[in-house]
């Protein structure tokens, strides 16, 4: 099951993330701090089950929930609630809610809830076993199916001895709310104006996946009508709106062919991430995009890291913005596009997991290099790649503590220019403050002096240098900063106890 968590209490939340991600097979897909982040998240993602809180600030878990079954999500929901909120959560029950958990939270009563909800679904797609959708499910999404099974298909299906299939494979993930629902209408009229054809339709809800299995006669006119009747119904009307279905289209002869053809639609959709403009997705239309050659913007990468490393949140916010509007302008291939967002967050990622721990704790549960590796759509990518932008350069962000602030601002600055010949007083300049602040905050924070604080980093890189590289020790004494290749040495055995010449030698 995908698995959305609504907790306002922080060790709760995550606590509770990290138990269903250690003791069970299925995913977190987002967490969020009260009923309204929730709905959001909801929404965007259309989890399988919810687990919520009931007292939130902002809006409340019951309010949330009323608000996702007004949209008619097919959202299973689960409360938590304290001895005091017992009755209160035992009357939820007749509002929709499956189940609820008493705190404080046992491992064991979750695992228990998970696997109880689990069946209930099961049992759910159980009671539609024998229904030509579902038949669906179990040919494409199944093994290869016995010669019995086959024919079972084929039977409840009424495909008989149809030899021509069109499937259509629709990713739901990024479409409008309600858009499922609307759908299944659509295809019924398709089924009215084509009647010469046999098309099933089926939804699965975890893969957020919508197929449609047209058996054809042999007739060009109606494969034709029927693949215009799908895009001018279900795949344009589409276009304009806040999130987008992608639909793809296999045509297929034999029936042998069709779970073939499904792996096809699959890669289709995958392949159309950059393209992905309301048309519905061939493989003909596919071989004829132009293509354009892509080259990773390294100055806006360069500017990102520096923006960050230098506090200055707004332009690495602008920064990242700008990244997406490049990545918009090809179309580039999806693998480059996909690889240019990886690196993208990894750069991220990394310069955050230097100057700040805790936003960069944030950053790994909100997973989204998983995400940015699932994503079907451009808009999912962006999404990913923004949540991670307003982690890092929301507002709230701003340093409580400024001393710690300035500290991070000129260690950056020592990184950026440690090769140069700064002292404390152009460090300060820098920073808009007085030596001896910065002094103070660096006795405080670093627990030593500005000047040693630089010759450890200056040394550290110097030891890289001497076991990774052929340079000479004079080289290397420029390199890390120091103009005077014996005072470098004399500096270097102070530090290390070892002459730069001894430690290149040592293993």
């Amino acid at each position: 099951m995908r698995i959305l968590i609504v907790e306002d209490e922080v060790m709760i939340r995550e606590g509770l993330a990290r138990l269903i991600k250690s003791h069970t097979g299925h995913t977190v897909i987002g967490e969020a701090s009260n009923g309204q982040e929730g709905l959001s998240l909801a929404l965007r993602f259309k989890p399988d089950l919810v687990i919520t809180d009931i007292r939130m600030p902002v809006m409340d878990g019951l309010q949330m929930i009323e608000a996702l079954h007004g949209m008619s999500l097919p959202i299973r929901a689960v409360i938590i609630s304290g001895y005091s909120e017992f009755d209160y959560a035992k009357k939820a029950i007749h509002f929709g809610v499956d189940d609820y958990l008493l705190k404080p939270l046992a491992a064991e009563d979750i695992v228990d809830l998970l696997e109880r909800t689990q069946r209930k679904m099961e049992a759910e797609e159980q009671k539609n076993a024998g229904t030509p959708g579902q038949c669906i499910k179990e040919l494409i999404y199944g093994g290869p199916l016995s010669e019995e099974e086959d024919r079972r298909v084929r039977t409840i299906c009424g495909f008989g001895a149809f030899v021509h299939f069109q499937l259509y494979l629709g990713y739901t993930g990024d479409a409008p709310i309600g858009y499922e629902e609307e759908i299944g209408g659509k295809f019924d009229q398709i089924r009215a104006l084509l009647p010469s054809v046999r098309l099933h339709v089926s939804w699965d809800r975890g893969r957020r996946q919508f197929l449609g299995l047209a058996a054809l006669p042999e007739d060009e006119d109606v494969s034709c009508l029927l693949c215009q009747a799908v895009e001018r119904k279900i795949v344009r009307p589409y276009k304009q709106r806040d999130g987008r279905a992608v639909w793809a289209m296999v045509s297929m002869k034999g029936w042998e062919s069709v779970q073939k053809g499904a792996r096809d639609a699959e890669l289709l959709i995958r392949e159309a991430l950059p393209v992905t403009e309301g048309d519905l997705v061939t493989r003909e239309r596919m071989d004829a995009v132009d293509w354009k050659e892509f080259r990773f913007p390294a100055d806006l990468g360069a500017d990102m890291k520096n923006a960050l490393c230098r506090g200055d949140l707004e332009n690495a916010r602008k920064t990242g913005e700008m990244f997406m509007e490049f990545m918009k302008d090809g179309p580039y291939r999806e693998q480059e596009i996909r690889q240019a967002y990886l690196k993208a967050t990894y750069l991220l990622l990394d310069t955050v997991r230097e100057i700040d721990g805790d936003t960069y704790g944030q950053l790994q549960n909100a997973d989204l290099l998983t995400r940015c590796t699932e994503a079907v759509t451009l808009r999912e990518l962006e999404q990913s790649y923004g949540d991670g932008l307003s982690l890092v350069c929301s507002p709230h962000r701003v340093k409580e503590d400024i001393s710690n602030y300035t500290i991070k601002r000129a260690i950056n600055y020592i990184r950026e220019h440690y090769q140069e010949g700064i002292s404390l007083e152009e460090v300060a300049g820098k920073l808009g403050i007085t030596p001896e602040y910065l002094s103070t905050l660096f006795n405080r924070e670093m627990g030593e002096n500005f000047s040693t604080f630089l010759r450890k980093f200056r040394i550290s890189h110097a030891k890289r240098l001497l076991k990774g590289t052929d340079m000479k020790v004079y080289e290397i004494a420029e390199t890390v900063g120091y103009t005077d290749p014996k005072y470098f040495a004399r500096v270097f055995k102070d530090e290390l106890g070892i002459s730069p010449g001894d430690y290149r030698q040592m293993d």
